[in-house]
């Protein structure tokens, strides 16, 4: 389980070469942006190795997280990892699909998480070549936001990352679940390019106004902006 060079962040370190879902920025950002202070049940869908969950067991010492993925690989090693974290008694990791789990599941959850390895683009290429059947790692965003709908009270939180191309349908398609955005956090990976990623932050409640804002993760050197490093600096060696 531990063979590979691992990735070590200030305060746990997380093994990913079995996994799906290797640690990246988008993963990294998601975690970091996200506050949890008054959630006490999270969820987390698309779990990878399992990095952002113990990021949100950092920043919050009372919540209970359970980190879902339908990689058999990714939640060995994401239970690895769990285990040999600190914050390991309140992490749990499943094997499961989000529809399983959201026909198996008694709770609901106060925030649902998720860096979606999801292919919106190419969606309806994909339905058309009859894949979706085929390929159970593609699930179309409209399954994915109605089964997490289910799966929140009227007060929850649903925060994912996504495409900055994908960011209108995804805001459309929540609507027709009752998920409306609350925030938005536009990431602009260098100084004057442009939007690459979307952080979006949706709710049961429609929400007015919106909360818009920008983040810059590098300064035209290539140098890390103080914003990024002062978001991400009780994660990264940076």
């Amino acid at each position: 389980m531990n063979s590979s060079k691992p990735f070590n962040f200030r305060q746990f370190t997380i093994y990913d070469d079995l996994s799906t879902m290797k640690v990246n920025t988008d993963g990294v950002l998601l975690g970091a942006l996200v506050p949890v202070d008054n959630y006490r049940n999270i969820l987390e869908i698309g779990c990878g190795a399992g990095y952002i969950s113990i990021m949100l067991a950092q920043k919050n010492l009372n919540a209970q997280i359970t980190a879902i993925d339908i990689d058999k690989n990714s939640i060995a090693q994401a239970n690895y990892n769990f285990r040999n974290c600190k914050w390991a008694n309140r992490l749990s990791a499943y094997n499961i699909s989000l529809e399983d789990f959201a026909k198996s599941s008694f709770n609901d959850f106060d925030l649902i998480i998720s860096n979606p390895p999801f292919y919106l683009e190419n969606y309806r290429s994909i339905k058309s070549q009859n894949l979706i059947a085929k390929h159970s790692t593609v699930l179309d965003f409209s399954n994915f936001l109605s089964l997490s709908s289910n799966l929140m009270n009227d007060y929850s939180k649903l925060c994912i990352i996504l495409s900055a191309k994908s960011c209108n349908t995804i805001i459309s398609i929540a609507r027709d679940y009752c998920l409306f955005t609350a925030k938005q956090i536009n990431i602009i990976p260098r100084e004057n390019k442009k939007i690459s990623r979307v952080v979006l932050f949706l709710e049961k409640h429609l929400a007015y106004p919106i909360e818009v804002s920008n983040l810059i993760i590098r300064n035209e050197d290539l140098s890390y902006t103080n914003d990024f490093l002062e978001l991400t600096k009780d994660y990264l060696l940076l």
